[in-house]
């Protein structure tokens, strides 16, 4: 398989977002909270600001998604491409001058059924200067060497991520009593706050696998399509759909043994978290 133009495009664009982050990062940032009480820097609104004039300029018909711009258009035309976009995850890792964060750019095309089919996707980690890049059907991608998931093997010798930010209440109850019971099993479990950079990391056979829920398009967009081209299980809490879907706002993949185990457990408990 090659390394494609697209895959070209998006490594150099996510790259130079990561830049932006770079030059900002353990300085004194501009730091807001939002209405659902997570951060935004003005390091997010410089590489966001990058992002879609690049696109704008490259891809002038494609619509745009962007965690803190919004939607251009809610229009879902079969066929249309839109650009899913978090010019920064891991904002409040970043905002801490704690160094696990990254860009994530994807491109998708709505389907027959106005779902979002992943076509590209980038995520870029700053920190270590390293780029996955993935295009269906081209493979999965860290600076142009190929990647693959790691080799299955018991749960108990599994090394799994996971996250369950902005949870409060029974929300948060139910996600830490399911961390529980996945640590019974798995005591190698880490919480790392950035989804993207969680997937990219189980696509290149560092994770065995990663599960999460309350997590936005921009979040699973360029990662679901790495672990899936680097040849990862993945599929939603709630669906036996053979087709992942972002908008769900929840992932498990990784091996077929850590799915099939967290899945059961999600059955268990009524795929709730």
């Amino acid at each position: 398989m090659d390394y494609t133009r697209e895959m070209e495009f998006l490594h150099g664009l996510s790259s130079k977002a990561g830049e932006e982050l770079s030059r900002r990062f353990g300085t004194n940032v501009k730091i807001r909270h939002k209405q659902d009480n997570s951060l935004v820097t003005d390091a997010d609104l410089a590489s966001e600001k990058l992002i879609i004039e690049t696109l704008r300029r490259e891809y002038p018909q494609d619509l745009i998604l962007s965690e803190e711009a919004g939607l251009s258009s809610t229009a879902r035309i079969p066929g249309q491409f839109i650009w899913i976009i978090d010019p920064l995850d891991g904002t409040t890792n970043f905002a801490n001058s704690y160094p696990f964060f990254c860009v994530s750019i994807a491109r998708a095309r709505f389907d027959a059924d106005g779902h979002l089919d992943i076509q590209a996707g980038a995520v870029h980690d700053p920190i270590r200067k390293k780029t996955y890049v993935a295009e269906r059907g081209h493979g999965a991608w860290v600076d142009q060497t190929p990647l693959h998931v790691t080799a299955d093997r018991p749960i108990k010798d599994a090394f799994l991520a996971t996250g369950f930010a902005y949870h409060s209440g029974e929300n948060l109850k139910r996600g830490i009593e399911f961390f529980h019971s996945v640590a019974e099993t798995c005591p190698s479990i880490r919480r790392d706050g950035a989804a993207a950079l969680d997937l990219a990391l189980v696509a290149e056979g560092v994770y065995d696998g990663y599960w999460e829920s309350g997590l936005g398009p921009w979040d699973l967009a360029a990662g679901n399509l790495l672990v899936t081209e680097a040849g990862g299980k993945i599929q939603n809490f709630a669906s036996s759909a053979a087709k992942y879907n972002i908008e769900h706002g929840n992932i498990v993949c990784g091996t077929p043994t850590v799915v099939s185990f967290i899945s059961s457990l999600l059955k268990i408990r009524g795929s709730k978290l």
